[in-house]
């Protein structure tokens, strides 16, 4: 992929991500297939995380970390804390209990003494197909709730989602897992 080639040439203190409006081959895990129809949010993100750190030490938290990203860009809103987003472990998000709008993949390379990270994330955004996507939920918490949150765009989720993702890891990085779980837990289909 280029995002992979590029990440090696760029200065390391450069951030990286690379954002698809339309995309042709959507990996899932396990080899699967990811549908990526318009007004889904999906982008590849590049990370350099240090081995000799707390979160070096424990790369597959990445992903753990991503999910719970997505579900805060949304919920930290003001408003939009009550709608019905949630992470499920190991690498999904999902409405409420009972329908996936969302995943992750992660990829890590270990170059000398730096793990280089692509994270790739998917997430419905505007396309109720082809299962939710967070403007319904939002559109359903309107009419239940009376309230007239507005539609939200893939574009300042991901966004968002990048910004709440430096945050988690900056905790990590200096708390180790416990300065996260928390929140985690909060998010977590059991």
């Amino acid at each position: 992929s280029l995002i992979g080639r590029l990440m090696f040439e760029l200065p390391e203190e450069m951030g990286l991500i690379a954002v698809a409006v339309r995309q042709t081959q959507g990996k899932g895990r396990g080899g699967n297939v990811w549908l990526s129809p318009v007004g889904c949010a999906m982008s590849t993100l590049h990370l350099s995380i240090p081995l000799h750190s707390n979160l070096g030490q424990r790369i597959p938290f990445i992903q753990h970390l991503v999910s719970l990203a997505v579900v805060e860009a949304v919920r930290s809103i003001p408003g939009y804390e009550d709608i019905e987003l949630r992470v499920k472990w190991p690498n999904d998000i999902y409405y409420s209990d009972l329908m996936k709008l969302g995943g992750v993949l992660v990829n890590s390379t270990l170059i000398e003494t730096t793990f280089h990270i692509l994270i790739g994330f998917g997430f419905n955004v505007s396309n109720s197909n082809p299962t939710i996507c967070i403007n319904d939920l939002i559109a359903r918490f309107n009419r239940e709730e009376g309230t007239e949150l507005k539609p939200l765009s893939a574009d300042c989720l991901i966004a968002r989602t990048v910004t709440v993702l430096e945050r988690l890891i900056e905790i990590f990085q200096e708390k180790g897992p416990n300065g996260v779980l928390p929140q985690y837990y909060k998010y977590w289909v059991h």
